[in-house]
């Protein structure tokens, strides 16, 4: 049986949202991250839809050594002490917003977009996105550049809730100015641990070109994130954004690996 790795994450009032859409027929396709909980460090599951071949990057360069921070879920009243936290550490962080979220939270989220870490997408209501009909994937993405357009945002990164994704998704994603990104390590923070426990699930798997994932509407997350960073900075590890990271992977990029992993041809 395939077991789908859910987080419940709407409040009250966003569920609301989600009545008002027809039941949608379940998709035959779902992500490596749904599936198994996180994706490997290849393109088709971690970047899906990317030109940039994850195989012809050397992470024993020096420009390799960046972990992307992804924070999902806000905007969220936990978001100020995030950005205390990561401006402490020099540490920056894309933060995945839901649209829905937005008004309750506008100033926060104006904040966050002003303060030099980055913004993207999360959908609008946190959907199981692969199940909508192709009409309401749209709309969910739509409605969300709206919201994110209100705090002065223009998304490029996509974040598809639960990491449940197809290629249809993220050709949408495409179309509307986003790549697609999932993690390579998941803090499974939504199941309520302790943060130590966090700590631990993110430090087994920092490595250079991770992909951190996070949510910034759990206190033990905020908790856990100071020590998180030391570990990085002890391991000569900086955290940056998504847009950061591509640059560095891409600079990552070696002649050898590129002659024995030819990047994909786009269609």
């Amino acid at each position: 049986m395939m077991t789908l790795f859910r987080r419940a994450v709407l409040p009250l009032g966003l569920a609301a949202a989600l009545l008002c859409l027809p039941a949608p027929a379940m998709s035959d396709q779902r992500s490596y991250a749904a599936t198994h909980g996180a994706a490997p460090f290849v393109t088709r599951h971690l970047i899906p839809g990317s030109d940039l071949d994850l195989a012809q990057v050397d992470p024993t360069l020096p420009s390799a050594r960046v972990v992307a921070l992804t924070i999902d879920d806000g905007p969220d009243g936990h978001d100020p002490q995030i950005l205390d936290i990561l401006r402490a550490h020099g540490a920056k962080a894309t933060f995945f917003y839901i649209g829905a979220k937005i008004p309750e939270h506008h100033e926060i989220a104006r904040m966050v977009a002003t303060s030099g870490n980055e913004v993207g997408s999360h959908t609008q209501t946190h959907p199981m996105t692969t199940d909508l009909k192709p009409a309401e994937r749209e709309w969910n993405l739509a409605q969300a550049e709206k919201a994110l357009a209100s705090v002065g945002v223009t998304a490029t990164w996509f974040r598809p809730p639960y990491g449940d994704v197809d290629d249809a998704l993220t050709a949408l994603a495409r179309r509307h100015g986003m790549a697609t990104v999932l993690w390579t390590a998941d803090s499974q923070d939504w199941k309520d641990t302790g943060p130590d426990i966090i700590r631990h699930r993110i430090v087994e798997r920092l490595a250079p070109g991770a992909v951190v994932l996070m949510h910034s509407t759990k206190a033990a997350t905020v908790a856990a994130l100071p020590a998180i960073l030391e570990e990085g900075e002890k391991r000569g590890l900086r955290f940056v954004t998504m847009t950061e990271w591509e640059a560095a992977m891409r600079q990552s990029v070696t002649p050898e690996l590129a002659l024995l992993h030819p990047a994909p041809r786009r269609r």
